[in-house]
């Protein structure tokens, strides 16, 4: 597969939020960043990896999201309650802030759908970005504000590329939204690995749920990680997997230090080299995307990942 297009990564995911009111530290730059260590260990063959993204069209998105909720995303109130900020005056400057934010978020987003397509043509594909699980159908939450994920499983349903998604979710919050949209959905397996005591604190249901404690070892969570993935193959047939790669279990990505599992970065690598490779061996088609992660050494976790697998499609 050298040489073939395996990421997916436009310049544009670096959205300034910060415009918003927001003061959290969002590693928007993840994504260029691990494209630059790409290219700094292998050279400039490394951007032949890349593809650009489209934007997800309005018509894609309704198949998970209420009109009136994508209506409201261009008034300021809808991205204040998301965002946990006071809402921007609604005036013609800022409109145009937010319809070019939301631009870029279903650009984001495509990238999403983008790299599916790419796993189920090649075998692997990586979205650098996205990863937004906490959007629910009718509203947004977690500082996400389309779910790419549900959004991506309906689209290629709808096409017939794919009908028994498994998503394997990973981040440190529980990708509440995701899991609450397919909640009944028998050909959608949730498998959701999250802190028993952080946020959200109102728990959805998945198909299964790993509610690990904040004092795990890195021993206990990757033997709770394995259990859940055998678990998951012995009840579902999956024909892709969407790894929602989340940063923050990582002791150097989360938003305040010691918040988090704060697994060192070879558990990191264990992890992530571990649900890549059982699915590898099966020869079922997976596509991953990045999820939470914050402040400047998110990256390090996302590059190893990312290396892994691009070394399992082949590219090096």
């Amino acid at each position: 597969m050298a040489g073939k297009h395996v990421l997916v990564f436009d310049s544009a995911y670096v959205s300034d939020l910060q415009k918003l009111g927001t003061k959290v530290a969002f590693a928007q730059d993840r994504g260029a960043k691990v494209l630059t260590e790409l290219n700094r260990e292998f050279g400039d063959g490394s951007k032949g990896w890349v593809v650009k993204p489209k934007p997800l069209r309005f018509k894609e998105l309704a198949l998970v999201h209420s009109q009136d909720y994508l209506r409201s995303l261009f008034k300021p109130a809808a991205w204040a309650k998301i965002f946990g900020t006071k809402a921007l005056e609604d005036n013609a400057e800022n409109r145009k802030l937010l319809r070019r934010l939301y631009r870029e978020y279903r650009l984001k987003s495509g990238g999403s759908l983008a790299a599916a397509q790419l796993a189920l043509k090649n075998g692997l594909g990586a979205n650098l970005g996205a990863g937004f699980h906490h959007a629910y159908a009718d509203h947004g939450d977690g500082f996400c504000l389309l779910n790419d994920i549900a959004v991506t499983v309906r689209v290629l349903q709808n096409c017939g590329k794919a009908k028994q998604v498994l998503i394997i979710d990973t981040d440190f919050h529980q990708g509440n939204g995701t899991s609450k949209i397919f909640d009944g959905d028998n050909s959608v397996f949730t498998l959701d690995v999250h802190s028993k005591e952080g946020w959200p604190f109102h728990k959805e249901k998945s198909r299964l749920d790993l509610a690990v404690k904040k004092d795990i070892t890195p021993q206990a969570y990757m033997e709770g990680l394995r259990q859940a993935i055998a678990k998951a193959l012995a009840a579902f047939k999956p024909d892709l997997v969407i790894f929602v790669q989340g940063a923050d279990a990582y002791e150097y990505g989360q938003l305040n230090p010691g918040e988090g599992f704060s697994l060192p970065l070879a558990t990191m690598k264990e992890r992530d080299e571990t649900i890549i490779d059982t699915f590898v061996e099966r020869e079922i088609p997976l596509v991953m995307l990045f999820a939470g992660g914050y402040g400047p050494r998110a990256w390090e976790a996302h590059h190893q990942a990312v290396r892994h697998l691009l070394y399992r499609a082949g590219a090096i």
